[in-house]
């Protein structure tokens, strides 16, 4: 299942049949009619009929597909038009806390996330001769990282992989909660906040830090995001 989300910069956001020659296929029908058919027995005859009932009541079992793994295709908006994306990062969470809270925009909540084990991070990649001028506002070079769309665990052109080093990401797991983070050249930070449901539905919201592992999330939250058994938490305020 892929889920497409949106971390928005503040301001924007058959193969074909092979045909036979004429002359191989006058040879093919020359052999069928010259082929000696054998009469079968009445006994034959009850036999095959037997088999072949037993055939189509028992046909034969199609192979289980394995189901693919949860992807998240996030998109990035911006700005300014110089802006690009310097990394994106994702962590993972095993639970999230609903932090009762008083003031926050309608429709938001806070929620207390347990973990932050880093899973995939990615950054872009200048090579050895990168310079400060690479840097600097309006110059060519940072338009191929002015990425408007990246998927969990495909490493985009001009980036490289930070985290993990010397392996492929895990696959996005059920039942656990994801934080990723768009870090802008220019722009402000960009955090979704992702929970993979144990059956496979990927809910993501826009989200906003608050202390420790909190975030503000925005907005309508399904009332089933935070874990079943974690209920609601005292405010980290």
């Amino acid at each position: 299942m892929r889920a497409i989300l949106s971390i928005s910069s503040l301001g924007a956001l058959l193969p074909g049949c092979r045909k036979l020659p004429l002359l191989a296929l006058t040879a093919l029908l020359l052999c069928g009619c010259s082929t000696h058919k054998q009469s079968k027995t009445p006994a034959d005859q009850a036999a095959q009929s037997q088999q072949t009932q037993e055939s189509e009541a028992s046909p034969e079992p199609s192979p289980t597909a394995t189901p693919a793994h949860p992807s998240v295709t996030v998109h990035i908006s911006y700005a300014r038009r110089d802006d690009y994306m310097q990394s994106l990062s994702v962590a993972k969470f095993a639970s999230a806390t609903l932090i009762p809270s008083h003031g926050e925009k309608s429709g938001a909540v806070v929620m207390r996330f347990e973990g932050g084990d880093p899973v995939w991070e990615i950054a872009a990649d200048r090579g050895v001769s990168g310079s400060l001028l690479g840097h600097m506002p309006g110059v060519e070079e940072n338009k191929k990282f002015a990425l408007t769309a990246v998927t969990y665990g495909e490493v985009p052109k001009h980036f490289a992989r930070q985290e993990p080093e010397n392996s492929d990401p895990e696959p996005l797991e059920p039942g656990k909660y994801y934080i990723f983070t768009v870090r802008r050249a220019y722009g402000p930070i960009g955090y979704q906040a992702v929970h993979i449901t144990d059956d496979g539905t990927i809910e993501g919201y826009e989200a906003e830090p608050r202390a420790g592992t909190s975030y503000e999330l925005c907005c309508n939250i399904a009332s089933d995001f935070a874990s079943p058994e974690s209920g609601s938490a005292d405010s980290p305020d």
